[in-house]
């Protein structure tokens, strides 16, 4: 049986894969390919977002090893993608460096791969897939590419923007499975407590009980206003293209905070529901376990809590986003609550760098829950 996040990282992936095509792509490409994609019955093609590599996701500047030379009106990409989901999609957006260009992130380019060449033989290979925790109905695997023909996406010396808009829209197609994948659980949690006797009374009936799950439902809410924060600008600026807009660097700063806090509340909220369950919350039969192998790759993917923690901080401290930030939750209501986070978040950036660094977790998820309570008296009022 596949979950409701199974299905949303496939989807998830085409998005990443057609979004880019349709932007970025040239007239020829998008008229060969993103047909396919946007078909509406099981002859869609899939996509996939390939960009790690064995050294890992954060830095790709340096992980990056892929290599791309150029070959007649198309590319050949040789190298080694570690960590691939979906690994067999008809199509995949790669982070590979030509030949020549750049150290670094600036150095990187973003191509189209398909899963056949033009003569319709393998373009690349599946060495093998991995053993996950979760998400086990969606192949992942170690690609080979092996002059592998491959299409240019907008320029050659743009391509870590293009990644980091494919990452954001994941971002926040994360935070709203995350949202999705707290509720369930806490229905689960709710189906039990409902029928589970304990000293004479169903154990829903039980004070401390019945106080956790009004918390759990009010957090389910605001976690729910920030993700649809970050859908609302997500649909309003997602055909920008470099140099962005502030509503841009306003939708980063929400990306972030959405992804980071709806994961962790994921987290926190299947762990709830287990023990709600008690011993049987470990139990597979039960089913309630696997929630919280599922939120955790959800806490993962994209980009940890560290990584979303460092890059809101800085959209902060470049971009002056947390201002933007600020004038939209005074449409919430302006109070010396609101005025409070403000001065905290500038004392923040006054710090030394390592010390900025350091704290930079702690400081990223109390602006993360100020504003998903804020967005919650918005959407629910």
């Amino acid at each position: 049986m596949e979950s409701g996040s199974t299905r949303f990282c496939i989807y998830t992936v085409s998005l990443g894969t057609a979004v880019p095509v349709a932007k970025y792509g040239s007239a020829e490409l998008q008229s060969r390919f993103l047909p396919y994609l946007l078909r509406k019955d099981d002859s869609v093609w899939q996509g996939a977002t390939w960009m790690t590599e064995i050294a890992g996701g954060s830095d790709l500047g340096a992980a990056v090893k892929t290599v791309a030379r150029p070959h007649a009106d198309s590319w050949l990409l040789t190298g080694d993608k570690y960590f691939t989901s979906n690994a067999g999609a008809e199509l995949a957006v790669v982070a590979a460096r030509p030949q020549g260009a750049a150290q670094g992130v600036r150095g990187l380019a973003l191509f189209l791969v398909p899963r056949h060449r033009r003569d319709r033989s393998l373009n690349y290979f599946i060495r093998r897939l991995k053993d996950k925790i979760a998400t086990r109905s969606v192949p992942t695997g170690e690609i080979e590419l092996r002059d592998s023909e491959a299409y240019l996406l907008g320029s050659a010396d743009s391509g870590i923007y293009l990644i980091l808009e494919v990452l954001n829209l994941s971002r926040v197609a994360n935070s709203v499975v995350s949202v999705a994948l707290a509720q369930r659980a806490m229905a689960d949690a709710l189906s039990y407590a409902q029928c589970r006797t304990a000293f004479a009374k169903r154990i829903i009936e039980h004070p401390l009980l019945q106080h956790q799950f009004d918390a759990r439902l009010r957090g389910l809410r605001s976690a729910f206003a920030l993700a649809w924060e970050s859908v609302r600008l997500l649909d309003e600026v997602w055909m920008q293209k470099a140099p962005y807009s502030d509503r841009y660097h306003l939708f980063r700063l929400i990306a972030h905070l959405a992804k980071y806090w709806t994961a962790e509340f994921a987290v926190e909220t299947a762990k709830w529901a287990m023990e709600v369950h008690g011993g049987l919350g470990v139990l597979a039969e039960y089913g309630v376990e696997r929630w919280l192998r599922e939120a955790m790759i959800l806490a993962i993917w994209e980009g940890t809590a560290h990584r979303q923690a460092l890059d809101a901080l800085e959209v902060m401290e470049r971009k002056l986003a947390h201002r933007m930030l600020f004038g939209l939750l005074e449409e919430a209501g302006s109070s010396d609550e609101l005025r409070g986070m403000e001065s905290a978040v500038q004392r923040h950036l006054s710090l030394p760098a390592n010390e900025k660094e350091a704290g930079a977790e702690k400081l990223v998820r109390k602006l993360a829950i100020f504003a998903a309570e804020k967005l919650s008296h918005k959407y629910h009022e």
